[in-house]
This record gives C-alpha cells, sequence and structure tokens, in this order.
C-alpha cells in the first residue's frame, strides 16, 4: 500500500481497551481490560472500550517471547488479587504450550519525580511537546514484581503483564487456554488465545547487544559479598536472564584479574575470578562477544578535556602483601600482553573486543588514538570499541559506536566507514532526547522497541546502553541526575534480576530485528530460485519496505502500538507468504509509507516474478519479460487511488 501522505501518530495518554466485566454474588463490578503491551497503564487511567472482544489474543513465531497485557479495575478495594494460567492447546492438532512457559506478573510502579526535561546529565529543555507521556510527579509502570498476590485499591488500574515463551519446534496454529483472576470477591476466566505462525525465529542472533552492568552492584543489592560462592549463583541467573533478553555482548572488567609482583620483580596474573565470570556468561550461552572494559579514562576536565590517561596497575607484592606503584604504564602493557595469551589459551580471542577510553570527540582524537595505537601494539588482531562524539576514528577504531543523533547528523560519513570495513553499531544514554527514541521512563513504551528498528534502518550493527544496573543505590526510587530510567533498564529481585516492561519491550524489538532479517534471507533464497541477479534486487529490499513503514528517518517513526502490532503482523504474513506460488519478488522505488508531493504522485513498481505468471496492476494487465519474468511500471497516486493492487 502507497500513502501520498504519511503522518506520524500523537501519543497516546488515555487507555484503549477491550473490557471483560465480572458480577459475583453482592460483589461490586470488576473489569478486565485487555490493552496493547505498548501501553503504560496509570493507577489513574481510565480505560476507553473499543470494542466487544474478550479475548486476550498473542501472536508469535516459534523460538519466540511474546508479551500481552492486562488491567484489573473494580469500584471496590480487592485483597488477595492473584492469577493461574494452564496450558494452551491447539484444538485441531492436541498439541500444548505448557503452562510452565507461561508468566503472569503484576506491573510495578517507580516515582518519577522530575522529567526528562529537567535532566542534570545535559540540556534536555528542548524536548517538544507531546513526547513526555505524563508531567512529573508521578508513578510510571516499570517493574514486573515478583509478588503473587495483591491488593487493589479501589477506582486504581491495575495493570498485569503476560509472558508466552513459545517452544522451538511449535505446530502452528491457533493455541487457546484461560488465565483465571482469583479475588476474596470471585473469580473472573480470561481466555487466551496464541496465534503461532509457521516459521520458527533462529537460535543464532544477527544483533549484537550490550546493556553494561556492575558485578559491585549486584552484589551490593542482593547483600552479598562479591566473588562469594552466593554472588556466583545470583550472577548465574543474572547471565539466564540476559540470554532470554538476546543479550549477546557481555561487559567484562579486566579488574578480575589479579596482578603479583614476584620476588624477582617479574609480574603473574591469577584468572581465577576473569575466567569463572566469564565462563559462567559462555555456559548460559550469552557471551558471543566478551567485551573488555575501558583501559584509559579523561583526566581532571573529565570529557571537556584533552587528557586521557591508561590506567595504573597497582600489583600484589607477593611476599609483602601490600600494593605497589609501576613506573608509566608498564602494568597495563604487562597485563594486556598476557592476558592476549591467556585468551588465546582459552579459545576466547576472536570473540573478545576492547574499549579504550569512553566517548572522545573532535577535541581529545589525537590522544584517544595515542592510546588506541598502545593497545593495538600490547593486544594485537583484537578489534576495539568505543562510544565515540565524532567521525573520523575509523583509522584507530574497529567498532564505531556513535549517538543515534551523531549517525543521523553524519549518516553519509559513518556508513562510508562501515562500508570500508569498520563495524557500525549505535547507542543511547541519557542523550539524545527531543524527538529522538529512548528509554526513559516518561516515553512511550513504543521508544524502547523501535530503536532496534532502527538499527535495521540504518544498517547499523549493534546497539549499546550504559544502563543495564547503574543507579541501584535506590533502584525503585526517583532518578536522582539522569533521564528517568536512563540508568537501569532492570531491578534487583529477591534472588536475581526482576525484568520490566522496557526490559520486555527490548526483547520484542531484538526478535522484531530478526523477523526482518529472516525475511530477508528468505527474499535472498527466492532471489536465486528466480535466478535474479542479486544487483537487480537487493536482498533486504522487501524487509526495508516493511521497517521504513514505522522508521523513515532517527526523529521520524510510529509510536501508535495499533499501528505497530498491524506492520508486525504484516511483516510475519510477508514471511509466511513469499515462498508460495506464483514466487514474486515486488518492491517500489520510492518505498511504501514514502510522503510523496502531489502533482501528480508518482512511483516506480518493479520486480521478478516466475515464468509463466500474467500480472495485473490496478486491473489492467501488466507487462512480464518473457525472458527473466522482470516487470516495471511508473504508478501515479492520488487521494482519490492511494493504493496500488498486483495481482498474480
Amino acid at each position: 500500500m502507497l500513502h501520498p501522505k504519511t503522518g506520524f501518530s500523537l501519543l497516546v495518554i488515555w487507555l484503549t481497551a477491550v473490557p471483560v466485566f465480572l458480577l459475583s454474588g453482592n460483589m461490586e463490578t470488576v473489569e478486565l481490560y485487555v490493552v496493547s503491551p505498548l501501553e503504560k497503564v496509570f493507577k489513574d487511567s481510565v480505560p476507553v472500550s473499543r470494542g466487544p472482544a474478550r479475548i486476550l489474543k498473542l501472536e508469535a513465531a516459534a523460538n519466540e517471547f511474546e508479551s500481552a497485557q492486562f488491567v484489573i479495575r473494580s469500584r471496590e478495594t480487592l485483597h488477595d488479587v492473584s492469577f493461574s494460567v494452564g496450558s494452551l492447546r491447539n484444538a485441531a492438532s492436541g498439541a500444548a504450550i505448557p503452562a510452565t512457559h507461561i508468566q503472569a506478573r503484576f506491573v510495578g510502579f517507580v516515582p518519577v519525580a522530575r522529567n526528562t526535561t529537567e535532566a542534570q546529565c545535559g540540556k534536555h529543555r528542548d524536548v517538544p511537546p507531546g513526547e513526555l507521556l505524563r508531567q512529573a510527579p508521578f508513578d510510571c509502570p516499570d517493574p514486573l514484581l515478583e509478588e503473587k498476590s495483591m491488593t487493589i485499591q479501589a477506582y486504581q488500574s491495575q495493570p498485569v503483564w503476560l509472558t508466552v515463551r513459545v517452544p522451538k519446534g511449535t505446530e502452528p496454529g491457533t493455541y487457546s487456554g484461560e488465565l483465571v483472576v482469583q479475588t476474596s470477591k470471585g473469580e473472573l476466566d480470561l481466555p487466551v488465545e496464541l496465534l503461532v505462525y509457521p516459521f520458527e525465529l533462529p537460535d543464532e542472533r544477527h544483533l549484537y547487544l550490550t546493556n553494561w552492568f556492575s558485578t559491585g552492584h549486584i552484589a551490593g543489592a542482593h547483600g552479598v559479598e562479591p566473588l562469594s560462592e552466593e554472588f556466583w549463583q545470583i550472577l548465574k541467573r543474572y547471565a539466564e536472564d540476559f540470554a532470554q533478553h538476546h543479550q549477546n555482548v557481555i561487559y567484562t572488567p579486566w579488574q578480575l584479574i589479579t596482578v603479583f609482583r614476584e620476588s624477582d620483580g617479574s609480574l603473574s596474573f591469577d584468572y581465577a575470578n576473569f575466567d569463572r565470570f566469564v565462563e559462567t556468561f559462555i555456559e548460559a550461552g550469552t557471551a558471543e562477544r566478551i567485551e573488555l572494559k575501558h583501559i584509559a579514562h579523561h583526566g581532571e576536565r573529565g570529557r571537556a578535556g584533552r587528557e586521557i590517561l591508561i590506567y595504573e596497575i597497582r600489583p600484589i607484592d607477593r611476599q609483602t602483601g601490600e600494593r605497589v606503584d609501576l613506573e608509566g604504564d608498564q602494568g597495563m602493557a604487562a597485563l594486556l600482553g598476557d592476558l592476549h595469551k591467556h585468551l588465546a589459551r582459552k579459545g576466547w580471542l576472536e570473540r573478545t573486543i576492547i574499549h579504550v577510553a569512553d566517548e572522545p570527540s573532535f577535541h581529545n582524537m589525537n590522544e584517544w588514538k595515542a592510546i588506541s595505537s598502545f593497545v593495538r601494539e600490547n593486544f594485537p588482531g583484537v578489534k576495539t570499541i568505543d562510544a565515540i562524539g565524532a567521525t573520523g576514528y575509523e583509522d584507530a577504531l574497529d567498532i564505531m559506536v556513535p549517538l543515534t543523533r551523531d549517525v543521523h547528523t553524519w549518516f553519509d560519513d559513518f556508513k562510508a566507514a562501515q562500508a570500508a570495513g569498520t563495524e557500525l553499531w549505535f547507542y543511547t544514554c541519557c542523550s539524545p532526547w527531543g524527538e529522538y527514541a529512548n528509554r526513559f521512563l516518561d516515553y512511550h513504551l513504543s521508544k524502547t522497541r523501535i530503536l532496534h528498528w532502527m538499527n535495521y534502518f540504518t544498517g547499523t550493527e549493534g546497539f549499546l546502553h550504559w544502563g543495564l544496573t547503574y543507579g541501584w543505590d535506590d533502584p525503585f526510587g526517583p532518578a536522582p541526575r539522569y533521564p528517568p530510567g536512563d540508568s537501569h533498564i532492570i531491578y534487583p529481585g529477591k534472588e536475581g534480576p526482576m525484568s520490566s516492561m522496557r526490559w520486555e519491550m527490548l526483547r520484542e524489538g531484538m526478535e522484531d530485528y530478526e523477523y526482518l532479517w529472516l525475511l530477508a534471507a528468505k527474499t535472498k533464497e527466492l532471489r536465486k530460485k528466480l535466478g535474479v541477479d542479486p544487483e537487480r534486487f537487493p536482498a533486504n529490499a522487501i524487509s526495508l519496505e516493511t521497517c521504513g513503514r514505522l522508521v523513515t528517518s532517527l526523529t521520524e517513526y510510529v509510536t501508535d502500538p495499533e499501528t505497530f502490532y498491524q506492520v508486525r503482523s504484516d511483516l510475519a504474513n510477508e514471511i509466511v507468504t513469499l515462498d508460495q506460488s506464483p514466487l514474486i519478488l515486488l518492491a517500489t522505488n520510492p518505498p511504501p509509507s514514502t510522503q510523496l508531493d502531489t502533482g501528480p504522485a508518482t512511483t516506480r513498481l518493479y520486480g521478478f516474478v516466475e515464468k509463466g505468471t500474467t500480472l495485473k496492476l490496478n486491473g489492467s494487465d501488466l507487462y512480464v519479460n518473457p525472458k527473466d519474468g522482470f516487470f516495471i511500471e511508473k504508478v501515479r497516486l492520488s487521494w482519490s487511488q492511494p493504493v496500488v493492487t498486483i495481482e498474480a
């Protein structure tokens, strides 16, 4: 479908919903509302009904997690509210998704004392009107609580989050079951329906993801001694959770290596803690890359200054047990050299990447590059990675990670470096703000999920964020300095990590990326079947068109939940139908949802079809080259005829 003019939906601040009512004996009315998981439901949200349907519906591929959300609201206080959910069954085949793969959790709230516009770590005041969901102070829904029951006050909306894990090899079709809400006043059944697509997401991930975390934060939040046996057991649960959320790059502290000075003055290295840390994440399946922390830091003026200094290594004297000083960069050079050999012995060298110094820019580029040369000399063959605030680093940096704002501003420069062989990711942190997507609590939840559609749209190969477990001095309290939610996207639970709506939407975005990748892979296979030259039809032509229905730039994108899920459903349908007969590759230039000027608006429609197939364009015959199945036509669009129809 082509639209002569495409607008972007305003952020929704009310709650669209589908109601289910319960009357039991003499109790007051209890209402359940089915809402999109992209909606943030506040305690005072008043659901707006949009139809009579009363089913919690989900759609997913095999080997995928999928989220849904409903809301409990009552005219009187409800005590001992809990829920249970059974298995989902396919009536046609008898196949089932067991209840152990289904999890329902109450959504908790955290205080937002200041909006993103009032953050103290940057000038955020130029956030356009409408970008913020609410004005502070307010309580924002985010953590997915571990409590199994709670009291819900009268006339307050309590969201509940449902997560279904669809196992590998699950038969396609519709699976049905029930979720039962129990209260002190009675019970209510909520039907659950899951459509499993006839395809499976790959185990291999095609987008790198790193969210930085600290062993100290984890140990402190759980009240255990760092590196104790209790700590390692808790860390294992974090590693397993990271794997389930598709984090495949692990921020790894080289500081876990203990350095000794021997009696002859030589240095020796104990890797016991370092190895156990890395092995914990490898065993969990989440350490596709070992991301070594920065070996240098900024000087007294911080990032505003030019000075960048290599961290000092102060080994423990084997005889005295005291820390000793070393001259210059002698300690870091020795550590990198020995670590290089150790990683090679362990078989980890090829998966290792290393940071130099965080966020250099134009003014300190030469200083940063000098230390990058030091790293390459003492740690040869290992890729360097850093978040950067400028172009021109590609001769000294293997993995460039600019802000989304800078990718938008200097897109051609970064893409040229990528084309020449430099790996290109992007990152967000306490910036950018304004119309850029970010994970702040007072932003629309779609802005978290859309980030990985933006990865696909820009052709960037990874995403980095500093805030997975930072700000944990008061993890459930208001952000003291940063935009709300910037410092952490998960919370400490009783014995491991507690998820959040944003952490779940990040996973949904990562899985959306895999849908786009899978469509491109199938396009490539179909192109080969049809004998089409790759230069005449790029493998990502169709997937980019679909992606473009949600993202047209890093500042122009869709946040409306209904549109989001419609595009996601259409993307799944493209994957399913692409290799069905008659085989056809179809694209337009410019792509669908491009804003076109009238006078009249035109687009070029082109593609390939298997030989012997006839096509009709808007009801009229379309010429197909009998030799190679190629077709092309210029199409005029108007307000009265905004849709192009192809029949085969």
